[in-house]
């Protein structure tokens, strides 16, 4: 059933162009009469929900389909291979140089095979692809003997081998950088951002492992790239946005002037942009962002026949942009694109993870548009769900995000039961931060006492206070990006809604914005 399940899923993931180039590569293989295999890629692509028994009743009787297991295997090794032949890259490229080199070498033509592994070293050295430099320089000694003479024979050993020792050096400083940032990123994946000075410790001793000096393994654009990420990964995670923003500039800038590396890696730099809009979010450079986002649709528009995941990571970051401007009906709009989207993807792992965000970015939506039972439903989703491993901040945060829904519901039965639940998971998994705990407190207090609308509207103002001094921190101020607290506590005192309040600061940065580079 596993094998059935990924040809349904391969063949569902396939954009037109690419169906058209099977069916007319398919076409290449018979004479006189349409590709049976095509008839059943036809029949599965019809399919939304797989369904074998269909499958087999439809070809019934069709002697070339009678070991239908055997056929689904052709079928799905024949879309792999023409998909191959249409998605041609450089790497595709080389490989293809490699196997013709061994060819030219076996037919005994040694000067054309030498021709071409000198052409091909050209292209892995320009696009840093060192790994095929081992193999390409192992060509050059095994037909050292047609170049080198006595005199010379030792020379070009220790220049083919010193060719060798730096192309291993520098993939060596890339993979470094490489595992640095994949460090931080992991850590930064399940225990969330920084939140309080031995967070801060943990993230420095990783940037720390950085002993990179030598100036020759430095000057590669993948080493600059991904020591430059990992450092801006660094000075995101523990509130150092401004600095993290001129890092990640550093790179666009980078990606922009190495064209020939983006085409070979165009996640790469979809990565980028996504990671510089975060962090312009963060910095509230609204200006920034919205041309980051431009620059981000363009990609799509380019690349996106690639990989659908271009256009899931393009729009989900839309998603958090509207949600802390205010804009929670764009929001919505945006967040039931995505979900149509989610649908037409093969539910994988990192799939399923991303829904979980996606159920919190739901319920801060519907909280913003008042609609509580809405948001109640999908941070239930959120907090029911024990199948995966999740970002443990946003995890725990979605219980302080359950309480103020509940608040908002006067549910005060329920809420008793999540304050004690919260509070015993925030203990347990050592989230118990200031921050939190007032939030508690306060959700406690509201709980043990009858107050009047005038009372409320102090305490609301207290507990504003005291959220504003914690966050004077800026590594407790990341917990105002999961969810934006003051604003909320502010359309309580101010008696107007939580989106009014989140419009009017957002169009105030706008103004403020506009008005900085007008003077500018």
């Amino acid at each position: 059933m596993s094998s059935v399940k990924h040809l349904h899923q391969l063949i569902k993931s396939l954009s037109a162009p690419e169906k058209g180039y099977i069916k007319k590569h398919a076409m290449l293989h018979v004479i006189g009469e349409q590709n049976k295999y095509i008839k059943i890629f036809d029949a599965i692509d019809k399919q939304k929900v797989y369904d074998e028994k269909e499958i087999i009743r439809k070809f019934q009787g069709e002697p070339t389909l009678n070991n239908f297991a055997v056929a689904k295997n052709y079928l799905f090794k024949f879309i792999l291979k023409s998909l191959e032949s249409y998605n041609t890259n450089v790497k595709s490229e080389l490989r293809s140089a490699l196997n013709q080199i061994e060819i030219l070498y076996n037919k005994n033509l040694p000067t054309v095979a030498k021709k071409m592994i000198l052409k091909a070293k050209a292209t892995a050295l320009e696009h840093e692809l060192y790994e095929f430099m081992e193999e390409l320089i192992d060509w050059e000694i095994i037909l050292l003997v047609e170049e080198a003479t006595p005199e010379n024979y030792l020379t070009l050993v220790n220049k083919y081998f010193e060719e060798l020792y730096l192309s291993i050096e520098k993939k060596k400083t890339i993979i470094g950088y490489k595992h640095l940032y994949q460090k931080l990123r992991a850590k930064a994946l399940y225990t969330g951002l920084a939140r309080n000075d031995e967070d801060v410790v943990e993230f420095q001793k990783i940037a720390n492992e950085d002993k990179s000096n030598d100036k020759n393994l430095l000057n590669t654009f993948n080493a600059q790239y991904y020591r430059n990420l990992m450092q801006a990964n660094f000075l995101f995670t523990i509130n150092e946005q401004g600095q993290a923003n001129e890092i990640l500039k550093k790179n666009v800038d980078l990606l922009d002037n190495n064209k020939h590396m983006l085409e070979l890696k165009p996640f790469t730099y979809l990565g980028l942009l996504r990671n510089k809009a975060v962090n312009e979010l963060s910095l509230m450079l609204y200006s920034d962002l919205f041309n980051t986002l431009e620059r981000m649709d363009r990609f799509v528009e380019q690349y996106g026949q690639l990989n659908r995941n271009y256009e899931l990571l393009t729009e989900n970051l839309k998603l958090f942009v509207y949600i802390p401007t205010g804009q929670f009906d764009k929001a919505l709009e945006i967040a039931n694109k995505v979900e149509k989207i989610y649908g037409q993807l093969p539910q994988t792992k990192t799939l399923q993870k991303e829904k979980q965000l996606h159920h919190y970015a739901l319920a801060y939506i519907y909280i913003g548009l008042g609609e509580y039972k809405l948001a109640n439903q999908n941070i239930n989703l959120l907090l029911h769900n024990t199948d995966l491993d999740f970002r443990s901040d946003l995890f725990c945060f979605a219980h302080i995000l359950s309480l103020i829904i509940y608040f908002e519901m006067d549910e005060e039965e329920m809420m008793e039961k999540r304050i004690r639940s919260t509070y015993r998971l925030l203990m347990k998994r050592n989230k118990l931060y200031n921050y939190e705990k007032q939030i508690i407190a306060f959700f406690k207090e509201s709980q043990n006492k009858v107050r009047t609308s005038t009372e409320l509207t102090k305490d609301f103002i207290q507990l504003k206070n005291s959220i504003e001094e914690l966050t004077t921190n800026k590594v407790e101020k990341n917990a105002l990006n999961l969810f934006d607290l003051i604003s909320w506590l502010e359309s309580k005192i101010e008696k107007k809604s939580f989106m009014e309040i989140k419009q009017k600061k957002f169009n105030q940065l706008m103004a403020n914005e506009a008005s900085s580079a007008h003077m500018h």
